[in-house]
């Protein structure tokens, strides 16, 4: 009978010993996988940073161009596009550089794993903001002209050359809506979608991928 008890209170004591390995063991694979993914986000957060610092130069330098040519309405009208997606810009790389600036990796790691699927959503907005590029592409022609050559391009071009100008805005901008839609998060799994996040070198998606087998932490 002593025998029997003693070799319980052994399999108790080794049981915790080993409950206890685990459990430190588990700590340290969470706090690895972690830190891999705060050093993935390093260049995202370069990347909302640099985004943030054009989109201002930008819409600093655009305002000026409005101001100095308010007599030009052709002027007038291609920088107020151009001004209108530096903002919008300028505001996303605000927007998404805050939410990682507020990332708190002590949270649990199913928190931070969700917070990091909004950061890796968040090049959805890139993405969607440029394609508004393309219906409006002549407009940086213009402005370009009007920097480099001190020329009113649609004031002297070819009419012919202006109308198909005209013709290529609208067919951008059916393309533009087409991959508008395409780019929803609704989307996320579609081959396109996939494809063009994978061009853009998303490093959100990829640091909550580092936690994916983490999940089970945060029960």
């Amino acid at each position: 009978m002593d025998n029997i008890e003693k070799m319980t209170q052994a399999w108790a004591q080794q049981n915790e010993k080993l409950e206890q390995s685990i459990a430190v063991s588990s700590e340290a694979l969470k706090q690895v996988a972690l830190l891999k993914a705060e050093k993935t986000m390093g260049n995202f957060l370069m990347v909302n940073t640099f985004t943030v610092i054009v989109g201002i130069l930008m819409s600093s330098f655009m305002s000026h161009f409005i101001v100095s040519n308010m007599s030009n309405i052709n002027m007038l009208l291609a920088g107020a596009a151009i001004l209108i997606w530096s903002c919008l810009i300028t505001l996303g790389g605000i927007r998404h550089l805050f939410m990682q600036l507020t990332l708190d990796y002590s949270k649990p790691v199913i928190d931070v794993q969700r917070q990091l699927n909004k950061i890796g959503l968040s090049v959805l907005y890139y993405l969607r903001a440029s394609l508004l590029i393309l219906p409006f592409y002549f407009a940086y022609i213009v402005v370009g002209f009007e920097l480099f050559f001190g020329v009113d391009i649609v004031q002297h071009g070819d009419t012919n050359w202006l109308i198909s100008q005209l013709v290529c805005s609208v067919l951008f901008a059916v393309l533009a809506i087409y991959l508008f839609k395409q780019l929803s998060p609704n989307n996320v799994d579609k081959p396109l979608t996939k494809v063009l996040l994978r061009g853009c070198g998303n490093q959100a998606w990829r640091a909550a991928q580092e936690l994916n087998e983490l999940q089970r932490y945060a029960l």
